[in-house]
């Protein structure tokens, strides 16, 4: 019989801030501040109880793999984070209720409202291709898109020329090899994934 136990990424917070500082930084770690690749890890016997914490050497400013994403200041596990967010983007047809979602995670109701309300603000700033989601937030972004109507056609198209559509969310892979075993969307869930971690707003140095 296949396990019911979860991956790893959703139950332990370290594995899963590792595979977000892997998605966002492929190449490393870059400060948000001022974008240099001149950073190090804080340590030493003074070592802050935040993890992973890093130290930009140009503009000492410090930070971690959420500041400047919409998952800024949450005090929700990242674990929890990738969980909620791989249900919210569930390609099933009878996509989980907030309430199912908080008996699933051991979240609150309140909590989860809250976090679906940040995941659908960075899906509000999305402008490419549709397509590339689960059910829910293909439907939502379909939703929030003007559609052809008879006899209204050329209209649409006169509206899609003055707003093209953006490029898409690239993935490689990257979450679902983080995985032990397979997980049914889980190439577009790294897509959510990748797009929340997207910088929104510039970061506030204290913001850490």
């Amino acid at each position: 019989m296949p396990s019911t136990e979860q991956p790893l990424i959703f139950r332990e917070e370290n594995a899963a801030r590792a595979v977000l500082e892997a998605l966002r930084w492929p190449n490393g770690a870059t400060c948000p501040h001022c974008q240099s690749a001149k950073v190090a890890t804080v340590g030493g016997e003074k070592q802050t109880h935040r993890a992973s914490l890093f130290r930009c050497k140009d503009c000492r400013g410090q930070f971690t793999v959420t500041v400047g994403t919409v998952l800024e200041r949450s005090k929700v596990p990242l674990n929890k984070w990738l969980h909620v967010i791989h249900l919210e983007n569930s390609n099933t047809r009878d996509v989980m209720t907030p309430w199912e979602m908080a008996q699933a995670t051991g979240l609150t109701f309140k909590t989860i409202e809250k976090m679906r309300a940040r995941i659908y603000a960075a899906v509000n700033s999305y402008d490419g291709p549709n397509t590339i989601f689960g059910r829910a937030i293909t439907s939502h972004i379909s939703g929030r898109r003007p559609a052809p109507k008879p006899g209204g056609v050329r209209a649409w198209y006169r509206w899609r020329a003055k707003h093209p559509l953006g490029e898409t969310i690239p993935a490689d892979g990257s979450l679902g090899r983080a995985l032990c075993t397979p997980l049914e969307g889980i190439v577009s869930t790294e897509r959510l994934v990748r797009l929340l971690l997207r910088t929104l707003k510039p970061p506030k140095r204290a913001a850490v």
